[in-house]
């Protein structure tokens, strides 16, 4: 008997392997050409190779040819349909390329061929919630958290998304379940210290880091974390004393010099400040660092008025910022035109009797910046009133619109598709977060700016809502907005052109919500505010139908705790140093300028 010759079109599964790991190293090493070139030898022998396949995909993704990726890891799937690896990295590449219903039917065959990895159900539970669906999300969460109860993520991840949905209870009793099961150690302490502090139990989050720093005094993140509660408190001086502490553990520890600077009586000394530019000039250190450190140094040069430099570390940590983030125009100015295509007189007219009839919502919008943060602190004051902070109650219920109301469009084209009884529902969804954070207020502020996007919808469930929209002069506005790292969001921000663009269509789709919107409306101009406090403070009052309160006056004597980028400046009596702050940075502002056009 004669052996035949091996086909030379073929390789033995030995030298394959042996191939696709030379292929890896590279990719991995980020010799992208070399990598490709070594999975075309693995293609030629063999084309269905799975694993190489999978290899190549994610090659494409990176080379941005999502089309190509998708394509090859469908082969893939095709080939090995019941191994979990290739649903899940389909899984993946499609939800980054926002196909969430092809990526939450990838994620659910990963997880029910191999249910015992719980990052398949996390991943599940993540793409349901990304793509609105709640509910389900929640029992993907409980049932991983059932299968493997000393894993910290799926109660972590299950809080967080109760908190935006409107029930801080439901996270709390989350979070007082993770404490209780999760394994304890020194990272996971940090984490569950930090999601308290994240629902705004700033007290509690103080005694976990507390605790944790009782037995690992040096243990930076938590000192850092402490010093952050601290200073949501009000405790700025003990706030200080903990931030400093933590960068003399860990220099590298970027946020935590913005967090100084915005208490704006803090100096840096001389040793800290050669530190941060040192540690700024390392452009091997990570991006985010940079950018962190640039926006405390320009705080700093600002401060001292010095506003060439100022503007030298704002412009930088800004561009590091939009690199990572970046902003899409069109995006943004398409949902502008559909919200007010979508959202009239005559839509609102049809409409009337929906929703919830309460009068205890307080909504205070307008760009960040614009004095929201002490419009509410000074309505809180008052005793029959609680300030709520930023709520991402409305927010979490827009994307969830499409699922409760069976549309196949998002917010605000699936409006139309909005029945009475689900108005019911959102309303009262919403009034029992507000129950659950001040059961005794009968005013309620939600100070999330850019609600003014989703006052559609408010309208529809909160028939009663009062508004209040906040507005100041556009170039101080603007560039507030560009001299603050958020801690989320608003990726605008990081750009001149950006933030002067996204200002005019606010003023645009204001202007739209005071013709067509059904829901009184108090315009409060920061200017005046700051200038004639008292009278413009009265006029507030009055309008949320409340009795006047001296305490109203004394807004910065409030101890409630605050979760905003104003956290220092609510707590200090009304100055004027803001007003035109936008001259001393005039040289540098001919990019906002332009883009604001007439609104400047």
């Amino acid at each position: 008997m004669t052996r035949r010759a091996a086909s030379p079109t073929h390789a033995g599964p030995r030298a394959q392997a042996s191939a696709l790991a030379e292929g890896v190293a590279l990719h991995r090493a980020g010799r992208l050409a070399e990598a490709e070139r070594c999975y075309q030898r693995i293609k030629r022998r063999d084309p269905d190779y799975a694993e190489a396949l999978r290899m190549r995909a994610l090659l494409a993704h990176q080379q941005r040819e999502p089309a190509a990726a998708v394509k090859l890891l469908r082969r893939a799937v095709e080939h090995q349909p019941s191994n979990p690896i290739y649903h899940h990295s389909l899984a993946g590449l499609l939800r980054a390329l926002g196909d969430r219903a092809g990526a939450i039917a990838a994620f659910r065959r990963a997880w029910a061929l191999q249910p015992e990895r719980a990052e398949n159900g996390l991943d599940l539970a993540d793409a349901l919630a990304q793509a609105g669906d709640s509910e389900a999300a929640l029992a993907v969460y409980e049932e991983v958290s059932r299968a493997r109860p000393t894993l910290l993520a799926p109660y972590l991840s299950s809080a967080n998304l109760m908190f935006e949905r409107g029930d801080p209870e439901g996270a709390a009793v989350r979070l007082r379940e993770a404490e209780s099961r999760a394994a304890s150690n020194g990272a996971v302490q940090d984490e569950l210290a930090a999601a308290w502090a994240a629902i705004g139990a700033y007290e509690h989050a103080a005694e976990l880091y507390g605790a944790r720093l009782a037995k690992a005094p040096d243990d930076a993140q938590a000192r850092a974390g402490l010093g952050s509660a601290c200073q949501s408190l009000g405790q700025f001086d003990t706030a200080t004393a903990h931030f400093e502490q933590a960068l003399d553990i860990d220099p590298g520890l970027g946020w935590v010099y913005a967090a100084l600077m915005s208490n704006r009586r803090y100096v840096f000394s001389d040793a800290r400040l050669a530190t941060m530019q040192r540690l700024v000039a390392d452009r091997s250190l990570d991006a985010r660092v940079r950018s962190q450190l640039h926006f405390a140094l320009g705080q700093y040069f600002d401060v001292r008025e010095a506003p060439e430099q100022a503007f030298t570390h704002f412009e930088a940590g800004n561009r590091l910022h939009a690199r990572r983030e970046p902003f899409d125009r069109d995006v943004f100015d398409q949902r502008i035109e559909r919200i007010m295509a979508c959202c009239t007189s005559d839509f609102f007219e049809v409409r009337q009797g929906m929703g919830h009839a309460s009068e205890r919502p307080l909504l205070i919008v307008g760009m960040p910046r614009s004095g929201t943060s002490l419009v509410e602190q000074i309505v809180a004051s008052h005793p029959r009133a609680h300030g709520a902070g930023e709520l991402s109650d409305i927010g979490r219920m827009v994307r969830e619109l499409p699922v409760v109301t069976g549309s196949d469009e998002r917010y605000p084209d699936c409006l139309d598709r909005l029945t009475p009884d689900v108005a019911t529902m959102l309303g009262q969804r919403y009034l029992g977060g507000l129950e659950a954070r001040a059961p005794d207020a009968r005013r309620v502020t939600d100070k999330m700016p850019f609600n003014m996007l989703w006052l559609g919808l408010i309208a529809l469930i909160l028939p009663n809502a009062r508004i209040v929209y906040c507005r100041r002069d556009a170039m101080d506005n603007a560039l507030s907005c560009y001299f603050q790292l958020f801690s989320r969001g608003l990726r605008f921000a990081y750009d001149l052109g950006h933030v002067g663009h996204v200002y005019r269509q606010h003023e645009r789709l204001m202007a739209h919500w005071r013709e067509h919107l059904p829901l009184p409306m108090l315009t409060v101009d920061y200017e005046d505010l700051v200038r004639d406090p008292e009278s413009q403070s009265r006029r507030l009052i009055e309008f949320t139908g409340l009795d006047w309160d001296d305490r109203c006056l004394d807004f910065h004597r409030h101890g409630r705790g605050v979760r905003t980028a104003s956290v220092w400046q609510v707590r200090q009596p009304v100055y004027q140093s803001s007003l035109a702050r936008w001259k001393a940075y005039q040289p540098w502002l001919a990019p906002l300028r332009e883009s604001l056009g007439g609104s400047a």
